[in-house]
Parts: C-alpha cells; structure tokens; sequence
C-alpha cells in the first residue's frame, strides 16, 4: 500500500477547508458535506473554529483511495497562523495549493509559493471558484504560471485514459517528443516519467474547478494518487517530525508525527533531538480528524501520533538524524502582554501557557517573575483574539490581552574581545576567552571554538556553547543578540579546582563583558508592504506610507488600479490596514510581511529592562550562581 502525505494550503478564503471537505466526501469517509460557515467542518474541530468559521490549526484524516493510503494535513489559511502552515510543509511530501480563480495569486499565495520553493516541495494547483462568473481563465492560467516555482502543467481529463502533446512537451525531452509524434510511445513510459517530475518537483500539474460544486475534486484525488510516489525507507533507522503537539483531557499530551524512515512500536524508545532524553512511546494511534485508533506500530511513510513523550513539542525532531532540515520562514515581531482578570489564577495561566507553547512554540513564553509578567510573541490580532478566547473555553481562564508592543534586536557595533576568569573564591575554576564580530543581517548567531582540548576539555567546551547561546538571550539593551559570529578563543580549566558548573557562571561574565567592549546597536523589523488600489489614491497612499518612515519602490499599473510596494518599520504599521481602507474607500487590498531586522534610527525604538540578575554585575552574578543571592 502506497503512502502518500498531502499538505493542503491557500491563502485565506480560497475555500480550503471546502475542498478538504469535499475530497473526504469522494474518498468516502464522509457521507455527508459540513460547511465552514455554518461551523460543521469535519476538519474544524476546534470549539473556537466553529465559532469562528476559520482554521487555526493544523488537521489531519488518514483514508484509503484505491492502492493509496492518504494523509491529508488541512492547513490554516490566515497569515496570523503560519507556524501551523511551516509545521506540516516539513511533514508533507506534496503540496495541493489552492487558488481562487477570482482572486488568483494573493498576498499569502506568494509567501507560501516561497516556502514551497525553499522546501522543494513537490506541487500540485487546484483553482478553485471556477465555477464564479465573469472568470478570466486564460488571464488567470498565464498570471499563475508565471508565479509558480516549477513548471506549471495544466491537467487535461483525457490523462486519466490517454496523453496529449502538452504532456509530453512539459517534460523537456526531445526523444520522447520524437516518440509520441511518430506513434511509438508508450503509455506506461509517459506515465512513468510524468510521476518522476511530478514527484520530483520538476512540473505541478494544475486543475481548474469547484470545491462547492465537486467538479474537478475527483480528477484532483486521482492525480495525487497517481503521479506522485515517495518509496519509503523501512529499514533505516527510526525517524520523525513533531508537526502538530495537541493535549486531550482523556489521553493526554500527543505528539503528531511524520515517519520519514524506520518504524516505532508501542513501548519502544523515542529519542527527543532537542532535549536529548529518552521516552518510551506508551502508545500510539492513527488519526481521523478528531478521531484516533490504536496503531500497534508506525513506519516510513505514514502520520500518527505517539503518546509519551512528555518533554517534546511541534518542530522536534525524534530518533535519527532527518532527511530534511527543518524550516525557519516565519518570525513574530509583536509581543502581548496576557493578564488574568482575577490575580489568584496565574498559577494556572502560567500553566495554560507553558501548554500552548508546546502546541505552539513560536509563543515564546516568558516568565517575568520579578515582576509577575506573562508576555508571549504575537503574530497579529486575529492570533490574540483567539488566544484569549482559548484560554478561556479551553481551560476557564479570563485574561486579559494588551496591546502589541514591537520584539527589538541588537547587534554588535564593532568586533572585540570578551574576558572573565572566574577562580575566587574556590573552589572554581574557568577560563574564558571570547572574539565577537558582527556579521551581515540576517545571519543569526555562528558559534565555533578554537580553544584547545587541553586547555578546556571539550565536556567543559559544550558548556561554554550551550551558556553563550542562551546569555545572548539579554544583550546590553534587553534585547536578544543576533548577526553576530561568537568564538571561543582560549581558556582554562583546573584539573582540581574546576566544579562542572563554574563554566556557566564563567560564560556569561565573559560574554557580556565582550559585548560592552564591542557595544551594540538596536535593529529594528521591517515590513515589506504591498498595497493594490484604485490609481486615483496613488498620492494618498503614498503619502501615507511616506509619513510612516516608508521607502517607496515604483509602482505598477493596470486596469485602473496600481500596486506599490514599501518598506515601513513595524512599530509604524499599527493601525495601517485600517488607514488603507479608509483611503482608499474600500477599495484597496493591503499585506504585509516580515522583510528583517535593521538597524533603527536615533529617537526610535526602545531598550527593555534586563530580567534577573545582570552577569556584568560580577559579585552578584556569583552570588546567584552559587545560590546564595535570591
């Protein structure tokens, strides 16, 4: 039995969650449609997504259609929730992208067709709507090839029985051209080689149809199953992706997994990348939606979720070394602060959160105890609307949500030496030495040492890495250190003196007193913002993007409407959707997404208070490492 997992993803409104619907509906597993309006989605399963008629969490159904086993993986749609959409691009070995075909290729289109290019995944393009008036197919069909990562093929019915020209032509070789003109080409090596590019991400076949009306779906579930194959490695070595961690009062925590290699058994060990520790799978089971069955083992190939594991969260890696590396697309820039309404329940809204971040990790909790404070990153307003509603239908928490405040870097101004050693009072004894320079944006933090074993031995070395990455955490303005290439230059350790721990006291003394000799400059997020409206608000919105410290690219026409690009600080694009609108009388579409981290002018932005105690405050950092300062 073939295994095959199937990522669906769109931009919000293309009806997704509809043609998920509908090919559950053909492949048999139901037998009658829900509705995403009406809160009755087999997918949408969640009490806040039937409310709301939107997905915000990854869903998926296991069904059988002819010699295929499918998992299908429904993704949210809203750019609010793109972690959940990055989680199952690594757990899926083909994408169906859906389209509307009145809209085309929208904002969160383009965003996912670059993680599709970045993932090199395999692709499929359902356009769905076709059954809408006043659709331009050919205007359509050119503006989508045109965005695709691959060649686009689009998907004649006579392939279910036969082959056209187009086919062949897509595939690029000349000899099986030559065959098919002169009458010699086989069926079965068309086919054969229409599945290697397919399942090669060389073409995507492209369908055109209607989720609402089923036509096309039946075409859609056959092509999947037919020109897309991904031979499973059995007999390698376990291993997986957490794509998706979910808590149910009855069973507990559940990690939804994709095995790329091997096979896990009930009781058998799990090994967590990330934590380094060691469970035993106490049980497993298949999933249908909201659904599971008990599955006596998992392997190449196939999703299910493991029970268990009680340190793991979505985005871990388990058992051997994966086959693909994971994906970073998506970082928030926005942090909320979250309140309880009665003070007597931040035990429990601590705990709810610590629980949501597993699910979610990208949350980002933190903990101020000093000052009482819970804040967690925010993607947008829809994800603390939602947040706030699951704390208070999932665990009975009111809370209150503030207002989004901007997440601010900083990076190393110069490049310099950073120096602590760390031998009174005994007994200790640690040595470092440090070279920190600033590397270009983007690059995020490069650790490497060069200290010899025989001056820190290399137990005491994966100290120093582990302390420096988290001591960059807080730099000299509160914020966390990136672009920055930290190395470990020389040191020393005592054969008598040293005591396991007094690298990590000795890390973050040295650390820091590297970044006060380098200083720091405070980087800003920037937004890429793209506006579509009439031409006649051109000077308006440009003005208005102007006024918000924007720098203007040139903008495009067509159809009495432009489209300009900008790109405009984070802390100035609150309330900027609104504006647009309001500009432009409705009429005009607004995205945004995150460009990058650059430094910020003087007079803008902010620093942050240190939490905890400050290891360039010497005396107490001892102190607190040694447990005798609280």
């Amino acid at each position: 039995m073939k295994q095959l997992n199937v990522g669906i993803f769109a931009h919000i409104d293309a009806g997704k969650t509809t043609l998920t619907e509908r090919l559950l509906y053909e492949a048999g597993v139901l037998r009658a449609l829900g509705s995403v309006d009406e809160g009755t989605g087999f997918t949408d399963f969640l009490e806040v997504e039937r409310r709301r008629g939107i997905s915000v969490r990854d869903a998926t159904v296991t069904f059988r259609y002819g010699d295929t086993t499918v998992n299908l993986i429904d993704t949210p749609g809203h750019a609010d929730f793109f972690e959940e959409t990055e989680l199952a691009l690594t757990a899926a070995d083909v994408a169906v992208l859906v389209l509307s075909a009145r809209e085309g290729v929208e904002a969160q289109t383009e965003l996912l067709l670059d993680a599709l290019k970045r993932r090199k995944l395999p692709l499929l393009v359902f356009v769905n709507k076709c059954d809408l008036e006043g659709i331009d197919l050919k205007k359509l069909n050119t503006g989508i090839k045109k965005a695709l990562p691959c060649e686009a093929l689009p998907w004649e019915r006579s392939f279910s029985d036969g082959f056209t020209e187009n086919a062949v032509t897509a595939l690029g070789d000349e000899n099986l051209l030559e065959e098919y003109l002169s009458g010699t080409l086989a069926r079965e090596r068309l086919f054969t080689e229409l599945t290697r590019a397919c399942s090669s991400a060389k073409i995507a076949p492209m369908l055109f149809g209607s989720a609402k009306t089923g036509d096309g779906v039946k075409e859609l579930l056959e092509t999947l199953c037919s020109f897309y194959d991904f031979p499973a490695e059995e007999n390698a070595p376990f291993s997986a992706f957490v794509y998706q961690v979910e808590h149910r009062k009855n069973l507990g925590k559940l990690a939804h997994v994709r095995v790329f290699t091997g096979k896990l058994g009930v009781r058998e060990d799990v090994f967590n990348r990330r934590t380094e520790s060691l469970f035993k799978a106490a049980q497993l089971k298949r999933i249908k939606g909201e659904k599971y069955a008990d599955a006596p083992s998992l392997a190449a190939g196939e999703t299910g979720a493991v029970l268990g594991l009680s340190d793991v969260r979505a985005g871990d890696f388990l058992g051997a070394p994966p086959p693909v590396a994971p994906l970073h697309l998506f970082t928030p820039y926005l942090r909320v602060k979250v309140t309880p309404c009665d003070e007597e329940v931040l035990p429990a809204l601590k705990a709810a959160l610590e629980e949501l971040s597993d699910e979610s990790p990208l949350l980002a909790l933190e903990w101020r105890k000093e000052k009482r404070e819970l804040t967690v990153a925010a993607s947008g307003r829809v994800q603390t609307e939602i947040l706030k509603e699951t704390l208070l239908t999932r665990f009975g928490i009111r809370a209150d949500v503030s207002a989004p405040s901007v997440i601010y870097r900083e990076t190393p101004a110069r490049a310099g030496y950073g120096f602590e050693a760390y031998t009174m009072p005994k007994p200790c004894w640690a040595v470092v030495k440090f070279y920190i320079e600033p590397l270009p944006r983007g690059s995020g933090f490069v650790y490497e040492s060069v200290a010899p074993e025989k001056h820190i031995a290399y137990r005491y070395q994966e100290h120093v890495k582990t302390a420096t990455a988290q001591t960059l955490g807080q730099g000299l303005k509160g914020w966390q250190v990136t672009d920055l290439k930290v190395t470990l230059v020389d040191g020393e350790h005592h054969v008598q003196h040293t005591h396991p721990l007094d690298f990590f006291t000795a890390t973050p003394m040295g650390i820091m007193d590297g970044l006060r000799n380098c200083g720091t400059i405070l980087l800003e997020p920037v937004l890429e913002v793209k506006v579509t409206a009439p031409e006649t608000a051109l000077g308006k919105v440009a003005g208005e993007l102007s006024a918000r410290r924007g720098t203007l690219g040139d903008p495009t026409f067509g159809e009495g409407k432009f489209t300009l690009s900008a790109q405009v600080p984070a802390e100035e694009t609150f309330d900027l959707g609104e504006k647009i609108a309001a500009l432009t009388g409705g009429r005009g579409s607004y995205s945004a997404r995150l460009l990058g981290y650059f430094p910020c002018p003087e007079g803008h932005g902010r620093e942050r208070e240190r939490v905890g105690v400050d290891p360039l405050d010497r005396s107490l950092w001892i102190l607190h490492c040694r447990g005798a300062y609280k």
